[in-house]
């Protein structure tokens, strides 16, 4: 995916529990550098998929250092889509011909307690985005603790 901004619905950011408002429901500016892109998602196994992880310009997440450091259960979990884009038309640079068609590219997943997205959250005003995860953050220390 080239460098681009445009504003993405994160439904994922409808469950802020502290900020319930419609601001909730307003597009994020997503800023895209060069993204990457995620290709297909894996069935979920236990270690390193290693066919995948031998494929050229493949990066397979997670790595061998949070399968070290993560508790079993974050690892194995089922990685879940947050949000997608419509793929762009390459020579046009149109949109909406694949939107039509729901052919989307995913730029921001889950798996436990790894977050990713292919845009950069940090470089706007918008905080929701780090609101959530420290959300996120609390929640599963609240549930580890007891």
């Amino acid at each position: 995916m080239e460098s681009f901004e445009t504003d993405i619905k994160l439904p994922f950011l409808e469950s802020i529990a502290s900020n319930p408002s419609s601001e909730n429901e307003t597009p994020f500016k997503g800023v895209f550098i060069r993204a990457p892109v995620v290709e297909k998602i894996l069935a979920s196994q236990e270690g390193i998929q290693a066919g995948e992880a031998e494929k050229p310009d493949t990066v397979v997440a997670p790595s061998k250092q949070a399968q070290q450091e993560a508790p079993p259960e974050a690892v194995n979990a089922e990685v879940e889509v947050l949000a997608t884009v419509p793929k762009r038309n390459q020579q046009t640079g149109d949109r909406k011909e694949f939107e039509k068609a729901h052919e989307h590219d995913i730029i921001a997943v889950r798996q436990g307690n790894v977050f990713g997205t292919s845009f950069h959250p940090e470089l706007t005003n918008d905080a929701r985005i780090h609101v959530w995860w420290l959300e996120q953050v609390r929640a599963a220390v609240i549930r580890n603790s007891g």
